[in-house]
């Protein structure tokens, strides 16, 4: 192979993997004590849930948040997927708030005696508006300290795959505030259609004084993840300090996949 050739291939492939590298580091640790979900009725494959009361809701209304005591009932149930030869055992999953009020729940987090942050009180909630920018899908926070955070979905092709059109491409999600740019997950990743309800919260969730993001990575159901200000670190793919860290990620349950009719 030629030596410029090899060169030029070399170089688009290192691009390639630096944007979906710096957009798939942010994984939270495995041993994460925090744990969350989205949707109050479900189906989750094993045996890994128990009824009790060791739950809280993340309940809003308007720009106000609060955690809430929850409760979680459990039953054994079985579901079969279109790809299954034979029904998955599984749990079917109920959450409620302990006493019925206003607001809207976005989502259930599990006590945990490690995060302290994680009882009954209330959240610092920041609010969400469109930035001034026209024609776009971008999320704006404005932050205490008076600096203004972005959210905004970018499209991406790779090299070898543009020839087949826009249905190929990739959205990213990037989270800015001046000075900075982190890259996220990918977004809408089979449908390509993004609507503005990817960030579900922002706020300062565990009182640090930094800012954290609840972001849904699907248009519909999907996965989910906790970013925290206080776990931001070097990302060692771009060389620069990240704006928050990935603390908890939420997975659908199988059902719900966006990608599963394609």
């Amino acid at each position: 192979m030629d030596a410029r050739l090899f060169q030029r291939i070399a170089a688009l492939f290192l691009a390639t993997h630096a944007l979906t590298a710096a957009a798939s580091n942010g994984i939270p640790p495995e041993d994460s004590p925090i744990e969350f979900l989205l949707g109050g009725d479900q189906w989750q494959p094993g045996q890994y849930y128990r009824t009790g009361s060791d739950w809280l809701a993340l309940v809003c209304e308007q720009s106000k948040c609060r955690f809430e005591p929850a409760r979680l009932a459990v039953r054994k149930e079985k579901w079969q997927g279109p790809g299954d030869a034979q029904p998955v055992s599984g749990q079917k999953l109920a959450f409620s708030r302990q006493k019925p009020g206003t607001g809207r729940v976005l989502a259930w987090f599990r006590r945990s005696k490690e995060v302290g942050w994680l009882r009954a009180k209330e959240v610092t909630t920041y609010e969400i508006k469109r930035p001034s920018t026209i024609g776009t899908l971008e999320m704006a926070v404005d932050l205490p300290d008076g600096r203004q955070a972005t959210l905004v979905p970018l499209v991406y092709q790779s090299p070898e795959d543009k020839h087949w059109g826009r249905e190929y491409s990739q959205i990213y999600m990037q989270l800015r505030v001046p000075g900075q740019r982190q890259m996220l997950n990918s977004l809408a990743r089979c449908p390509k259609n993004v609507t503005r309800d990817y960030l579900l919260w922002a706020g300062d969730i565990d009182d640090d004084g930094k800012p954290d993001y609840l972001i849904k990575f699907a248009d519909g159901e999907g996965r989910a993840m906790l970013y925290l200000g206080g776990l931001a670190d070097y990302d060692t793919v771009t060389g620069s300090e990240e704006i928050a860290g990935a603390a908890a990620a939420y997975e659908p349950p199988p059902y719900s996949r966006e990608c599963d009719d394609k």
